[in-house]
């Protein structure tokens, strides 16, 4: 996720990483709902939603071609 600006937000929720990136927390709200407030890492999101991290990448591809203000 180069390029992407970090955001104010707490670190992950699960493994306590610091500094998520917009795309981390874009993708969070994007799956798990705008509402939340605690997040995970990429890593930790797709172990949480059994996925592979390579999947979670190619999504925040997908939102950023389609222009979700979520997503840089």
């Amino acid at each position: 996720m180069e390029g992407s600006s970090v955001t104010r937000q707490s670190g992950c929720f699960s493994c306590g990483k610091e500094n998520l990136v917009r795309n981390e927390i874009g993708l969070n709200k994007k799956l798990l709902g705008r509402k939340i407030k605690k997040y995970h890492c990429i890593d930790c999101l797709a172990e949480y939603l059994d996925i592979s991290t390579d999947d979670l990448l190619e999504r925040i591809q997908e939102f950023i071609d389609a222009d979700c203000p979520l997503f840089e």
